[in-house]
C-alpha cells in the first residue's frame, strides 16, 4: 500500500471531503461525508458546526476501514466554504445560528455598509461574514453579546483538532474584515456590529503550523499525535489546483458556485473601471478573478424540483444527451441567490425563458447547464474586453464529471476544455503546503506541479456555434435588463 502521509480537510457547504495523498502527489484515498443545512426562511441558510466534525469524524473512521493507515499522516491541512462565520461562547462552544454563504438575509446590511466603507464588491456583498454580524446585531443582539471567538468552518475543525484558534487571510478578506492593503484586521468595521476585536483570531500563513493535535482527539481519531496541522486557506484555493498556471488559460473550480481565475504576468496591468471581475492578490500568483454564485447548486435545484428521489441524477443526464443543442430554444438566467460576477447584485432572480408546449423536464435540465455556461462565456469576454485573451478553460470540481456538461462549456463558449483534476482541486494546494510545512527542501510549486498529469481534452464543435451564438446573444440581453431592473 502506497504510504499517504498527507490528510487534507475540505468542509463544505453540503460535505465534507476527506483526501490522503502519498508522497508522490497521487491520491491514495478519498471519503465524502454529506450532512444537510437548515433553510428555517426563503432565502436563509444555516448550518450546525456539530455535523462537521461528526462527518470528519466517520470520514476518518472510514478511511481507517478501507486499510488507510492514519498513523503514517505527517501533515493536516484545512480548507473549506468561506464567509460562514462560526460564533464560539467562553466555552468553545458553537452559538447559533451559523450563517452560511449563500443566505441572502443581510441585503439590507450589505447596503448599508457599502454606503458607510465604499468598498469594491469583491471586498463586500452579502455573502460575507460582516454584513451577517450586523444582522445579527440587529435581530439578535444577544447571540453577539456572548461571543468570544470569531472563525469560519476550516477554523473551527482545525480549533476541535487542536484548541488553538487562528484564520489565514483569505478568510479575512471573505469575511470584509481584512484592510486588503496592509493584510491585517479591519478592527475599526467590528465597531459596526458591536463586537470587541479580542474575539479576532490571529493571522497565520495558509502554511504555517497551527498547533499539535489534542492527545484526546489524535488518540479517537487514529492519528500520530506529532502530525503537523497547517494553518490552511478558504475554498478560494481551489483557483490553483485546477491546472498548472499558465497565460491564456482559464481555470473554472466548478461546484456549487464557480470561481473563474486567469493567470496574469507579474507586470500585467489589468483594471476593469465597472468593477465586474478583480484581481486577486492573495495567492502566490496573481489572478483576474470573477465568482458565479449557483452554477453546481443550480443543477441540484432543478434536478430536485423536477425529479423525485426515484430518478437519480445521472440517470436524468443521460436523458439530457438525447436533447439537442439549444433545448429548442429554451434558456435559464442562473440567478438562483442573486448574482456575483459581473453584476454584483443580489436581487437578481433566475428564470427561464421560451417555455412552449413542446418542452418537457428534460430541456429544463439541459436549458440549466447551457445558463451556466452562458454566464461563463459572459466573463470571458469580459476578460478579452479587458486585454487578458483567454485561450482554453482548465474545468474542475464536481462540475467537471457531471456528464455532458465539459463538452457544453466547450461548445457555448468555443474553446478547449482541459480537465486536469476531475473533483480533486481545493484539496491540491493544500498538500502542496502541507508538504512544505513537513519538507523545506520541497517548494510549495514543486509539490502542486507534481499533482498534475495529462488533461483529459474537450475540442469544441464548430457546428454548435451556429445554434448557441443567438441564444447567447438573448441571454446576454435578458440577463442585462434583468440587472439594470433591479438595480
Amino acid at each position: 500500500m502506497t504510504r499517504s502521509p498527507i490528510l487534507a480537510v475540505d468542509v463544505g457547504t453540503s460535505a465534507l471531503k476527506a483526501v490522503l495523498y502519498g508522497t508522490n502527489g497521487q491520491v491514495g484515498g478519498t471519503v465524502v461525508q454529506r450532512y444537510a443545512y437548515q433553510v428555517p426562511q426563503p432565502g436563509w441558510a444555516e448550518a450546525d458546526p456539530a455535523d462537521w466534525w461528526s462527518a470528519l469524524v466517520k470520514a476518518l473512521a472510514q478511511l481507517r476501514t478501507s486499510g488507510c493507515n492514519l498513523a503514517d499522516v505527517q501533515a493536516i491541512g484545512l480548507t473549506g466554504q468561506m464567509h460562514s462565520a462560526v460564533l464560539l461562547d467562553e466555552s468553545g462552544q458553537p452559538l447559533p445560528p451559523t450563517i452560511l454563504w449563500l443566505d441572502r438575509r443581510a441585503v439590507d446590511e450589505t447596503a448599508d455598509l457599502q454606503a458607510r466603507l465604499d468598498l469594491p464588491p469583491q471586498q463586500l456583498n452579502s455573502t460575507y461574514t460582516l454584513p451577517k454580524l450586523l444582522w445579527l446585531a440587529r435581530h439578535r443582539p444577544e447571540i453577539l453579546a456572548l461571543t468570544r471567538t470569531l472563525l469560519w468552518p476550516k477554523d473551527y475543525l482545525r480549533y476541535c483538532l487542536t484548541g488553538q484558534a487562528a484564520s489565514d487571510v483569505t478568510e479575512a478578506a471573505g469575511a470584509a474584515l481584512l484592510d486588503w492593503d496592509t493584510c491585517t484586521w479591519a478592527v475599526d468595521r467590528l465597531a459596526l456590529v458591536d463586537l470587541d476585536p479580542a474575539v479576532l483570531p490571529p493571522l497565520r500563513a495558509a502554511g504555517a503550523e497551527a498547533g499539535p493535535l489534542s492527545p484526546h482527539v489524535a488518540a479517537e481519531l487514529g492519528l500520530s499525535p506529532s502530525a503537523k496541522v497547517i494553518v490552511g486557506a478558504g475554498d478560494v484555493i481551489a483557483l490553483m489546483g485546477g491546472a498548472p498556471p499558465q497565460a491564456g488559460r482559464l481555470c473554472c473550480s466548478l461546484g456549487s458556485s464557480a470561481m473563474i481565475s486567469c493567470w496574469l504576468d507579474p507586470e500585467q496591468i489589468v483594471e476593469d473601471p465597472r468593477r465586474r471581475l478583480y484581481i486577486y492578490p492573495f495567492l502566490p500568483v496573481r489572478l483576474l478573478n470573477g465568482v458565479l454564485s449557483t452554477s453546481g447548486a443550480a443543477l441540484t435545484w432543478a434536478w430536485q424540483a423536477l425529479y423525485n428521489e426515484a430518478t437519480p441524477l445521472p440517470s436524468v443526464l443521460e436523458q439530457v444527451q438525447t436533447t439537442s443543442p439549444g433545448a429548442d430554444g429554451l434558456f435559464f438566467l442562473p440567478f438562483l441567490t442573486g448574482e456575483r460576477s459581473p453584476y454584483w447584485n443580489d436581487t437578481l432572480r433566475a428564470g427561464f425563458y421560451g417555455l412552449t408546449l413542446a418542452h418537457t423536464r428534460t430541456h429544463m435540465i439541459r436549458a440549466v447547464l447551457e445558463g451556466v455556461a452562458f454566464s461563463l462565456r459572459h466573463l470571458l469576454d469580459i476578460g478579452q474586453e479587458l486585454g487578458v485573451p483567454i485561450r482554453e478553460i482548465a474545468l474542475a470540481g464536481g462540475g467537471a464529471t457531471i456528464l455532458g456538461w465539459p463538452q457544453i462549456i466547450a461548445d457555448i463558449c468555443q474553446r478547449p476544455v482541459l480537465i486536469y483534476s476531475g473533483r480533486e482541486t481545493v484539496t491540491r494546494p493544500l498538500y502542496a503546503f502541507c508538504v512544505n510545512a513537513y519538507d523545506a527542501t520541497i517548494s510549495f510549486e514543486q509539490a502542486l506541479q507534481q499533482t498534475f498529469d495529462t488533461p483529459q481534452y474537450l475540442a469544441p464543435d464548430s457546428e454548435s456555434a451556429a445554434t448557441y451564438d443567438p441564444i447567447y446573444r438573448c441571454y446576454r440581453l435578458m440577463a442585462d435588463f434583468a440587472a439594470e431592473e433591479m438595480n
